[in-house]
């Protein structure tokens, strides 16, 4: 029963990867373990079938070994499986102050169909949050003519998207660049807008001293001009003229913005749904305190390779420390 099966996952296996070969091509990565998982399902169908014909010329250790790996192995795949299942049912808050967007693969002369996805996305969002910065992030592979987040802004430029909605992150190459690159561009750019908040500050504070000062000297001309003693009998010792009163009046004794903490920034990553799951446990790896899910759609087509492929991403990850 068993060798059948594996047959039957054999010959499936090699008819999918001649469908990603003529849907995307040969040089789709990682398409090569379905030729491999069909050889091994061959092997373990023809071993199945030799050890019920000769079950006793074959040592117990041999078949009791091969089962213990096939189901460890199929247990962690389901598990994988769940996770990144899981990963894809995120809630987004209604305002994000970031939205990190991933890079994918650029070629020649367009984008790939799985970056496109995430960039239709990103420009939906953009336009119905026009105050979220959009952090493109991805640099230049050896294969690609230029880096991917430029090739990510020029995409937005032409749909719509305001170059001042945009920061650029040029240097990653991995997920985990991407992230660690991103956060580093963020704080950058908090910094120096408080830097520029500061400065506003410190003008808004020298604005005041001068007109303080101002109104000082008014009230010393008036007081020792002769008329000012005169309506000073009429109106009285309180008497002061009024425009100098609502003068006063406007005058902060403390800057407000200097006592209101920094509030938790609401950072996001958009990737596709597959990645989702790796991409946030990476994140969090980097120190990201909140952030948020934001998963476009991937290729039907591909879909079922893209989990495996990134089952197999998730556990080198794991194992690097990354996540």
């Amino acid at each position: 029963m068993f060798s059948v099966a594996f047959g039957i996952l054999g010959i499936l296996s090699l008819i999918y990867f001649g469908v990603i070969v003529v849907y995307s091509g040969i040089e789709t990565s990682l398409a090569w373990i379905w030729p491999v998982f069909s050889i091994l399902c061959f092997l373990l169908a023809k071993g199945e079938s030799y050890y019920h014909q000769h079950r006793r010329q074959v040592p117990l250790w041999i078949p009791v070994s091969v089962s213990t790996i096939c189901i460890t192995g199929l247990v962690v795949f389901v598990i994988l499986q769940v996770l990144i299942f899981g990963g894809m049912i995120k809630s987004t808050p209604d305002h994000l102050d970031y939205l990190i967007v991933l890079g994918a693969k650029v070629r020649e002369d367009d984008i790939s169909a799985s970056l496109k996805r995430r960039l239709d996305k990103a420009i939906r969002y953009a336009q119905e949050h026009p105050d979220t910065k959009l952090v493109l992030s991805g640099g230049q592979g050896e294969d690609e003519p230029t880096t991917e987040a430029l090739a990510m802004a020029e995409y937005l430029l032409y749909n719509g998207v305001a170059p001042e909605q945009m920061l650029l992150e040029t240097y990653s190459t991995s997920t985990t660049e991407n992230l660690i690159c991103s956060k580093s561009l963020i704080e950058d750019q908090r910094r120096q807008e408080k830097e520029a908040q500061k400065k506003l500050q410190e003008r808004r504070r020298i604005r005041q001293m001068e007109l303080a000062r101002f109104i000082r000297e008014l009230e010393e001309k008036a007081a020792a001009e002769h008329y000012a003693s005169a309506l000073m009998d009429v109106k009285g010792p309180a008497w002061r003229p009024k425009s100098l009163l609502l003068a006063q009046e406007r005058q902060p004794t403390v800057d407000i913005l200097e006592l209101l903490p920094d509030k938790p920034l609401q950072i996001g990553v958009l990737t596709s749904n597959f990645h989702l799951y790796r991409a946030m446990r990476i994140g969090e790896k980097c120190g990201f305190t909140q952030l948020y899910g934001v998963s476009s759609s991937a290729d039907p087509v591909l879909f079922i390779h893209l989990c495996v492929r990134e089952s197999i991403a998730i556990l080198k990850d794991k194992f690097m420390g990354n996540m």
